[in-house]
């Protein structure tokens, strides 16, 4: 059934669905979201995971009997950051972090996380936090500092999430901590495992014992997440998978987060990279231009923290600039003195790329962003400010096609060759009826 035929079953079958579909497309395509976490799907991964895949279950395998399938996407993960071994039955980061932990702590050992980051994943788990941040002043990590907690509260497992970091962390020296008080390390590479997959910023593979990381946003593949590690804790990770309950995974999922793997590595995936990274400093420069202050100087990466004027109310401003048409997100940010937490939007150019933005755009998504944060934006510039959003996104696609790969230089150009697949199939399935 084409596309338009199955909108105009969906239409007549069930308007209330077919609405809330037509109002999100809108939604997506009129508005600006600058939300780290949120990002579009590739189309083929999109394609894959509603494909007839989706009626096909993978159950747990024995160690005499491996899915080819789950093989494929963890030999993908395994080549492309280079880890000794990978763990892709995985429904999300929740999950994700919950198995990590399950492998490496008993109940009652010490965690020292960055921000506490994974404490939100422990309900029912008995392990007790210790918090390590950025200086308040410098905001950036004290390393010297960090080693001198580390060795008071001597952890079982060191974790660094940097969501809220807009620098390049320094992995030698987190290892250097880790290894000083004989704890674990983990490293949650978030919503820049794009950057690490496509070479262009750091990696901990080498050094952390396990690092993980989301497969929707950055990688713009299915909801989930990938652990990797060091081959001496597959074991224990692997059994951690199956005493968890993720015994069965579709294949649907596997193959979606397969190809988004795949992608990642290409040449295209890296070009998007650059221009994330142009980006984010294009944004940066402007901001700063317009007199709006950055925690950590600016940044290193796609994130940035934009922090508001004294006296604005940043609950409020993320709720302007979304009338506007740009979505962010607030954050409050721990630091190494308890009493001190900062405010401020953390803000990513990945997603606005994916669009087909570039760096000749973040001036005017500045001008927003500046006119709001410095406690500017009367009505009448917010209305102003709003017609200017929709003019910049009134031809930008959710996913652009710019990012698509190019598949002529892999497979002879055939227009019929889609039809023969499809011929192909409706034969296999009469030869299987008249065995």
């Amino acid at each position: 059934m084409k596309k338009e035929e199955m909108l105009q079953h969906l239409k007549a079958l069930d308007p209330a669905i077919f609405t809330l579909l037509q109002d999100e497309i809108r939604r997506q395509r009129c508005t600006l979201s600058l939300v780290p976490t949120v990002n579009a799907m590739s189309p083929l991964a999109a394609f894959l995971e509603g494909s007839a895949l989706a009626n096909s279950t993978l159950e747990a395998c024995t160690a005499a009997h491996t899915s080819s399938i789950e093989e494929l996407v963890r030999t993908r993960a395994q080549e492309l950051f280079g880890s000794e071994h990978a763990v892709v039955r995985l429904g999300g980061i929740a999950a994700a972090s919950r198995v990590a932990f399950l492998a490496l702590l008993q109940p009652g050992d010490t965690v020292l996380s960055f921000n506490r980051r994974k404490e939100e994943h422990c309900a029912g788990l008995r392990y007790h936090f210790e918090n390590f941040g950025i200086d308040p002043a410098a905001q950036r990590v004290d390393w010297d500092e960090v080693m001198q907690l580390a060795e008071r509260v001597r952890p079982r497992l060191i974790i660094f999430s940097p969501v809220s970091y807009p620098c390049i962390p320094n992995y030698a020296r987190l290892t250097e901590v880790a290894r000083a008080v004989g704890a674990y390390l983990w490293v949650d590479i978030g919503q820049c495992v794009g950057l690490v997959a496509a070479g262009l910023i750091p990696s901990p593979v080498a050094c952390a014992d396990i690092v993980s990381f989301p497969t929707n946003d950055a990688l713009r593949g299915p909801d989930g997440a990938i652990l990797l590690c060091k081959k001496e804790l597959a074991a224990r990770l692997d059994a951690a998978v199956a005493n968890t309950g993720h015994s069965s995974l579709h294949m649907n999922h596997l193959a979606a987060l397969g190809f988004a793997l795949h992608a990642a590595a290409q040449p295209k995936f890296h070009a998007y990279g650059e221009q994330v990274l142009a980006s984010a400093a294009a944004l940066a420069a402007a901001l700063r231009e317009r007199g709006i202050e950055l925690l950590a100087g600016g940044t290193e990466t796609h994130l940035l923290l934009a922090a508001p004027a004294a006296g604005v109310d940043i609950t409020e401003a993320v709720h302007t600039l979304g009338r506007i048409g740009i979505y962010v997100k607030l954050d409050r940010i721990p630091t190494m003195r308890p009493e001190i937490l900062l405010s401020a939007l953390r803000l990513s150019t990945a997603g606005a790329v994916t669009r087909g933005l570039a760096a000749a755009d973040m001036p005017l998504i500045a001008d927003v962003l500046a006119c709001v944060l410095s406690g500017k934006c009367t009505d009448r510039e917010e209305d102003r400010l709003r017609m200017a959003v929709a003019k910049l996104l009134m031809d930008k696609p959710i996913f652009s096609e710019v990012w698509m790969n190019d598949v002529s230089t892999h497979v002879a150009a055939s227009p019929d060759s889609v039809h023969d697949h499809a011929a192909g199939e409706r034969m296999s399935i009469l030869k299987n009826l008249l065995r």
